[in-house]
């Protein structure tokens, strides 16, 4: 497990304000295949190592900031990377990443705003060639 971040995405919010909601989960999956990494306003998926954004019971947010990143994968790993957020009946991809060059580190950010009230960010992975070892950490703050 490598979280937390040193740098927090929530120090950089100049044009959303303070991120009142920060949540991050982290998975380490070790085959090739799609792994959904979920930070919700309760729980995150996988449980352990993850950090929900909404414990307070605060109302849901509409915006925000991603962060996701890979370090030291098998370096024959390629990553595609798609970012949704759900109300808990729709979905809505707010980032899609293509499938990236092998190089065992990655790093992308990303900001959205929405009408959407936010119950939940989707964090969808997909590795492909030869995984052994795909060390991911995903954070949000919202607002």
């Amino acid at each position: 497990m490598a979280l937390p971040f040193a740098n927090p995405i929530s120090q950089a919010m100049p044009g959303f304000g303070s991120g009142s909601f920060y949540g991050a989960v982290t998975q380490t999956p070790t085959a090739t295949g799609a792994n959904t990494l979920v930070i919700a306003n309760t729980s995150t998926t996988p449980s352990t190592g993850g950090t929900a954004f909404n414990t307070g019971g605060g109302p849901a947010p509409t915006s925000g900031k991603w962060h996701l990143r890979i370090t030291n994968a098998t370096s024959t790993a390629t990553v595609a990377l798609v970012v949704q957020v759900t109300d808990g009946t729709n979905v809505w991809d707010v980032a899609s990443i293509p499938a990236a060059a092998a190089n065992g580190f990655y790093d992308y950010t990303g900001e959205f705003k929405t009408d959407v009230s936010i119950t939940a960010v989707n964090f969808v992975v997909t590795g492909g060639g030869t995984i052994t070892s795909l060390p991911i950490d995903a954070e949000v703050s919202l607002v």
